[in-house]
């Protein structure tokens, strides 16, 4: 027991470091005081060495203790300049950069003085020069390229996650709960037992929806600010591994949301420590858009360089070379940089392109097309401001097997001073029909930190869904339903073929019976679909006649759902949100593409690439779409039975 108190301790320690004290109210206010100095204008003094760093002196005077609070008490200091080869004992400070950024910084650097008369913290944005002239610029690039020894070098990096309240104080109680919990579990002894069966049964109570807690008592802590910016060092919660009915919708989808924010940091620690004993990269299959591309859909950065430059020290962990920070070169020419070093470093691969969608606002800003726009976040999604990226359509694991290419390797070179990629591949054919995008604004859903679920998920769906029905009907009868919706024959069969569809059957083979499910429960949200707003039936529940009675339905926006129906719905959004379902024309082939595809861009499969890819013809040049999901084309069959060698050519994207 002494050993699992250790481990608790240690825990707290690193983990839920600066919420506030919930022995104490919450502030309302940001406190006064003096931040620093009330001098205007601060000149920073040009660094000695390129090994050198500032770190921030803060010490309290005797009459600073005069005050009632210590949220009260101004903040003094100077800028001491030391060699990362030889630092003094420091702590360093990751907090939450925004508007206003150093608003945040005083909090926090007040909380880490609670108690005490003088501390040297290096905290970024106020030991490295901020400002745009040429010689900030300069420094600036160089110190964001030490800052992975400038952190491990440190005494402890504290983590300010924010100004807390009610709510987080719940989360935080239930996330020290949880470590002890889980801990017990990994310790041997008879305990092991008692441990596992509390951690699962509260890891089931923190996943719960209720009107209390619409997204379950971990929202507390994950909404904080904090979670979303690059560069922070991520807080090591053990809360991975939770299993769920997957009848019970709401339990799901909030077991991967919240995984979603502690998988990648402990997928990375993990690689981080078997790459430092020796194991190579190749052997866990980790490549360099498996680092950059994640981060920058997930989270937001300040400054959009940052996107590239704020991975830079965990790249070189693992020995991938990027070009060192340069806040000097526009921004189209960094995350070029970026995605051409992450082909470079995958030179039989093109998974890059997996996670590339069409953005009008980077071809703007002079992005070449193939190249991910790493700008923007997926928390920010909506009609008005459409997605930046896609979410692939496959695990790393399937993606390696290139199937739709028939295990080929891949072919490409760079053109026109790295602007263009030209990629060799075979035509398959031109899109003929496309139904509406499932989009929505992902700030009324959890995952933009809504208060509550606006529903709009299902509301959107319904608004859809019919569309893509028709597209795969006409591909089979040639016209599509005008009347009412008759599940059978020509129907039924337009069915299964959208459900093959939207399961992603190739990587999830579906059974007899799983597939009868989601045809029945396609079919009702088809129906209701086609119905329109103003038929009497849109006021019925979205469920089957078994599903039991009305009153454990669900009010999801302006639909009352059932659990068997919801739990259909979250199955399909990770593929088909911010998609759409296209058809081609000669072979008919049916696809799932992103929300940009149009009727005349050509679908081809490029050597070596595990997808589908849409393009749009630009003079003699294509510009890259997205990637896309095509039946008959992601098990290779189409390649190895209907094309040969001679149907290769060259496809200059740009």
């Amino acid at each position: 027991m002494d050993q699992l108190r250790r481990c608790f301790r240690n825990l707290l320690d690193e983990a839920v470091s600066a919420v506030a004290d919930p022995q104490q109210p919450h502030p309302t206010g940001t406190g006064s005081g003096t931040f620093l100095s009330s001098v205007p204008h601060f000149r920073y003094t040009p660094l000695r060495s390129p090994s050198n760093f500032r770190i921030l002196r803060l010490e309290y005077r005797l009459e600073d203790y005069e005050l009632p609070s210590w949220r009260q008490r101004p903040l003094r200091g100077s800028l001491i300049e030391a060699s990362i080869e030889s630092p003094p004992r420091y702590f360093a400070l990751s907090y939450t950069w925004g508007d206003p950024a150093l608003v945040d910084c005083a909090a926090a650097l007040r909380r880490m003085m609670k108690g005490k008369t003088e501390r040297v913290i290096w905290v970024d944005s106020i030991c490295i020069n901020q400002g745009t002239d040429p010689e900030a610029l300069a420094e600036r690039s160089g110190q964001i390229a030490m800052m992975d020894s400038i952190y491990r070098s440190a005494y402890r990096v504290n983590v300010h996650l924010g100004p807390g309240d009610a709510a987080s104080d719940v989360a935080c109680e239930v996330l020290k709960k949880l470590s002890l919990f889980y801990y017990g579990a990994t310790l041997p002894g008879p305990q092991k037992e008692f441990f596992k069966r509390k951690y699962e049964k509260l890891a089931t109570e923190v996943l719960e929806w209720t009107p209390e807690f619409p997204y379950g008592k971990l929202h507390g802590v994950f909404r904080l600010p904090w979670f979303r910016p690059v560069g922070s060092d991520f807080t090591r919660i053990p809360v991975s591994k939770w299993t769920t009915d997957w009848a019970s919708g709401g339990h799901l989808m909030a077991a991967a949301h919240w995984r979603s924010y502690v998988v990648w940091h402990h997928v990375m620690q993990e690689f981080v420590r078997r790459y430092e004993q020796g194991e190579p990269v190749s052997s866990f299959g980790l490549g360099l858009s498996a680092i950059l591309v994640p981060p920058a859909l997930a989270l937001e950065a300040t400054r959009p360089e940052d996107k590239i430059y704020g991975l830079y020290a965990v790249c070189k962990r693992f020995g991938f070379e990027l070009p060192a920070p340069d806040y000097t070169k526009p921004l189209a020419v960094v995350y070029t940089e970026g995605a051409t070093a992450a082909l470079r470093c995958e030179p039989a691969s093109l998974e890059t392109l997996s996670w590339v969608c069409e953005s009008p606002k980077a071809w703007e800003r002079g992005l070449p097309s193939w190249v991910p726009d790493f700008s923007g976040c997926i928390r920010n999604w909506s009609p008005s401001n459409p997605p930046h990226m896609t979410v692939p359509l496959m695990t790393m694991r399937q993606s390696r097997l290139n199937a739709a290419s028939g295990g080929t390797q891949c072919q490409y070179e760079f053109e026109l001073d790295g602007q263009a990629l030209n990629v060799r591949g075979r035509r398959v054919d031109v899109v003929c029909a496309v139904g509406v995008p499932w989009s929505m604004d992902n700030s009324t859903s959890m995952l933009g930190g809504a208060e509550r679920p606006a529903g709009q998920d299902v509301d959107t769906l319904v608004s859809c869904v019919g569309s893509w029905f028709d597209v795969a009907q006409q591909g089979l009868s040639g016209s599509g339903s005008s009347g009412p919706l008759h599940v059978g024959g020509g129907d039924i069969d337009a069915m299964k073929r959208l459900a093959y569809l939207l399961a992603l059957d190739v990587f999830r083979p579906l059974s007899v019976e799983q597939l009868d499910e989601l045809v029945r429960y396609l079919s009702i949200l088809v129906t209701r679909s086609k119905s329109g707003s103003g038929n009497p039936s849109h006021t019925l529940p979205l469920a089957h006649p078994q599903d039991g009675p009305v009153s454990d339905y669900s009010f999801i926006g302006e639909h009352v759902v059932s659990d068997q129906m919801l739990a259909i719905i979250k199955r399909i959004v990770p593929a088909a949100l911010w998609k759409t379902v296209f058809r081609t024309a000669r072979g008919e082939y049916l696809g799932l593409g992103t929300h940009t595809v149009r009727v005349g861009d050509v679908v081809a499969v490029f050597h070596g690439c595990p997808h589908a890819a849409v393009l749009r013809p630009w003079g003699e040049w294509y510009r890259y779409v997205g990637p896309a999901y095509v039946e008959g084309v992601m098990d290779g069959g189409w390649w190895r039975n209907y094309t040969t060698a001679e149907d290769d050519e060259r496809f200059v994207l740009i």
